[in-house]
């Protein structure tokens, strides 16, 4: 098994990104289409879903094709409007996935760093790279957004003034997780100046509203929209979305929880930024200016460092470099896990376990100096405990108090402890 399907193994979610390039070209973004041809993707609409809509159906979500469109273009363009508006800004893109945004800022002129996992940039990059050739200002790399010595090295001393943009990436960490992303922007943040710029919950409380906005409120589309959207996440991504306090309906609770990981809040409003023509709608003046009523409610979240935090995240003074050594012993397979094991490195685990080709009865996980796990690490873990014909003879030991409660809080302490 080669890296990009171990990769894909661990961080499921990442397909998702190749729909936001296909909605991106369809509504009628140049540069995407460009990228979209780069990268051999087919356009949105020809994939095949895994469970086949009846035909009955088929007309109807046809119909639906604007409201999938019009959330991806006003997320996508509005975040590029707002960061034009800030030339001095350097860019950097978390997740970057397999937007155009690169190559709009290569025109520009500007910085910009595309981060994402390796699945994604080991196929961005050549893609965009064959479009723009080789530009020393766009440079994209793999990380882990937990990890802050992963971002950090996605950064050179040239690195200034930076814009964090997020649309569509808190939706997927647990609440661990999420505390390990907000102290990792933070640090960055200290040392080189700027902005986090996050627009998934302005999405989480509005994106509704702008579905039936778009759909000029017929309560049969928008009905069909819900159960299409909810089949789809079902079938896309194995996680559970929105199950960290980010998305919780109290905002003073979410307020509170930016203020004690070190940051200011500002909001901004996305209206401001959307494009003077709405290619999803295809000139639909009724949908359009629905759809930007919807708009003047919905705030982009600009976060900035504060001086002095409430709280210091314990992730700061971790940097156990991760490994992992294993081997076979009457049947037993024994791994030892040092440092962090998330969406970089969990990766390796799952090798070193494929890789072994004795029978195995049992599993015995020594975690004594794993410092960390995210969920990409958790699945890889519960891979090896479902491989187990008896599954009492998977064993952790040297469980701390951090990644304790990481397993009890994501429900895993039923299965691994």
């Amino acid at each position: 098994m080669n890296n990009q399907e171990l990769w894909e193994i661990v961080n499921p979610v990442f397909n998702t990104a190749k729909s936001c390039v296909q909605i991106d070209a369809a509504s009628g973004d140049e540069d995407s289409k460009q990228l979209l041809g780069a990268l051999g993707f087919e356009p949105f609409g020809s994939q095949t879903s895994k469970k086949p809509i009846p035909p009955e159906l088929a007309e109807q979500v046809k119909r639906l094709f604007p409201a999938y469109m019009i959330l991806l273009e006003t997320r996508f363009q509005t975040m590029n409007r707002l960061a034009e508006s800030r030339p001095a800004c350097q860019i950097a893109d978390l997740p970057c996935g397999y937007t155009a945004r690169g190559i709009r800022m290569s025109r520009q002129g500007r910085v910009y760093y595309g981060l994402d996992l390796p699945a994604v940039i080991d196929t961005i990059r050549p893609a965009a790279a064959s479009l723009i050739g080789e530009n020393s200002n766009i440079r994209y790399c793999a990380v882990d957004a937990t990890n802050y010595d992963s971002l950090k090295k996605a950064f050179p001393d040239t690195a200034r003034n930076l814009m964090f943009t997020t649309e569509g990436l808190l939706m997927y960490f647990n609440q661990s997780e999420l505390e390990e992303v907000f102290s990792a922007v933070r640090r960055i943040l200290q040392q080189y100046g700027g902005s986090w710029v996050i627009a998934d919950r302005a999405y989480f409380l509005y994106d509704k509203e702008v579905v039936a906005a778009s759909l000029k409120h017929d309560p049969r589309l928008t009905a069909l929209y819900s159960a299409v959207t909810k089949q789809a996440a079902a079938t896309t991504a194995d996680v559970t979305f929105n199950n960290n306090v980010f998305f919780d309906p109290d905002d003073e609770k979410v307020r509170a929880f930016i203020r004690s990981m070190g940051f200011e809040l500002t909001e901004v409003c996305m209206a401001d930024f959307l494009p003077d023509q709405l290619g999803a709608l295809g000139g639909d003046q009724e949908a359009d200016e629905a759809v930007r009523k919807v708009f003047q409610k919905m705030m982009f979240w600009e976060l900035t460092v504060r001086q002095a935090a409430d709280k210091s995240p314990a992730s700061d003074d971790k940097n156990l470099p991760f490994a992992a050594e294993g081997r076979v012993e009457d049947g037993v397979f024994r791994i030892s896990i040092q440092g962090r094991m998330d969406t970089i490195t969990a990766p390796e685990l799952l090798k070193l376990f494929q890789e072994t080709e004795e029978k195995i009865r049992a599993i015995h996980v020594d975690v004594s100096r794993m410092e960390y796990v995210s969920s990409a690490g958790l699945r890889v873990l519960l891979m090896m405990y479902k491989s187990l014909e008896d599954k009492e003879l998977f064993e952790m030991t040297g469980v701390n108090e951090a990644v304790r409660e990481i397993l009890e809080t994501t429900g895993f302490d039923q299965f691994l402890l």
